[in-house]
């Protein structure tokens, strides 16, 4: 976020209300710009004496970008988004605004213009990260020309080369429930498939989900007193660190965590699930010949060594992995 004296700022899926800047904080983009020693003389910004908010830059040996919003006065959020590109070499300004973002997650279209609070460059197209509320937010894929490509709902986690981009959806902030979900999304085709939780259910997933059938069964009150659905098929999993990957091989290796993220008053809880189980996937270009495999860490260390993520992805290691049975739950 640019300036010192920017509060986070979020919106409400439930409506459009953009939730804006403390007017007496606001610059000027002008200010901004010549605080940075960009050339604004020859900007021919139409922006450049309003007051700006809400935004974020990128700042490199080839280019400068701003992603912001006009501070009106009014402390709401309100479209467009304006982007301003300087080309170094060029000695060139470009400019673009967005009027609208949207993406649809779960039949639900989800509003994602709000704070920009990260701008990245990956090859020749820029990746913006906005923020919608505690728990969610989306990434604006922009390109060269500073046009919307894609919105994603979520965060990204990794590449798989410049097409495909590895994510983690966003959650309902105020659910029992905080289901991690990874997916990959393919810039060229549209193509966005759910990585995890992987289909179809595997045998540490049906064993969660028995423990909490369980759990359920002799706790119905439990469920009551606490408004929870008590669903053994919807739980708590968080991913735990990076996410590696493989262009070459199409492949990645994450750990997720089946403890329990949102405790509730008293002494009963439900029971926590493994804190660490690998996932390792290959060949996820092609949906049809994708596979996984998942296991404990330990696991994973007895049979083909102390490893990191990213070692785990090697061509040769991936056979051991891909071509050993899984192994079955007693």
């Amino acid at each position: 976020m640019f300036g010192t004296c920017r509060s986070t700022r979020f919106i409400l899926i439930a409506s459009f209300l953009l939730l804006g800047a403390d007017t007496a904080c606001s610059e000027t983009l002008r200010h901004v710009l010549a605080a940075r020693n960009l050339p604004v003389a020859v900007a021919k910004l139409e922006n450049l004496d309003k007051n700006i908010t809400s935004g974020a830059e990128l700042d490199d040996e080839t280019q400068f970008l701003i992603a912001y919003y006009i501070d009106d006065g009014t402390s709401a959020l309100n479209p467009p988004l304006y982007v301003e590109r300087f080309d170094r070499k060029l000695r060139s300004w470009k400019g673009a605004t967005l009027e609208k973002a949207e993406t649809r997650w779960k039949d639900i279209d989800v509003p994602c213009l709000g704070s920009i609070m990260k701008v990245t460059a990956v090859g020749d197209r820029f990746f913006f990260d906005t923020h919608i509320n505690p728990s969610a937010g989306c990434v604006l894929i922009i390109s060269s020309d500073l046009k919307l490509e894609a919105c994603l709902y979520g965060w990204l986690v990794g590449r798989l080369g410049p097409e495909v981009v590895i994510y983690h959806r966003s959650q309902i902030h105020f659910a029992p429930m905080h289901p991690a979900e990874i997916a990959l999304h393919d810039l060229r085709t549209k193509r966005d498939v759910t990585l995890f939780p992987p289909k179809p259910e595997s045998p540490l997933w049906q064993a969660r989900t028995q423990q909490l059938q369980s759990f359920y069964k002799s706790n119905q009150e439990w469920c009551n007193r606490n408004n929870d659905p008590c669903d053994p098929a919807y739980f708590d999993s968080a991913l735990e660190g990076p996410v590696a990957t493989n262009e070459k091989e199409q492949a990645l290796a994450f750990l997720i965590s089946y403890e329990q993220i949102q405790l509730v008053q008293g002494e009963v809880q439900k029971p926590d699930g493994p804190k660490d189980v690998l996932y390792v996937y290959r060949r996820v270009g092609e949906e049809a010949k994708m596979e996984f495999r998942e296991m404990p860490p330990g696991d994973a260390k007895a049979r083909f060594g102390d490893l990191s993520l990213q070692d785990l992805l090697k061509p040769e290691v991936l056979q051991k992995i891909f071509n050993e049975e899984p192994a079955q739950e007693s």
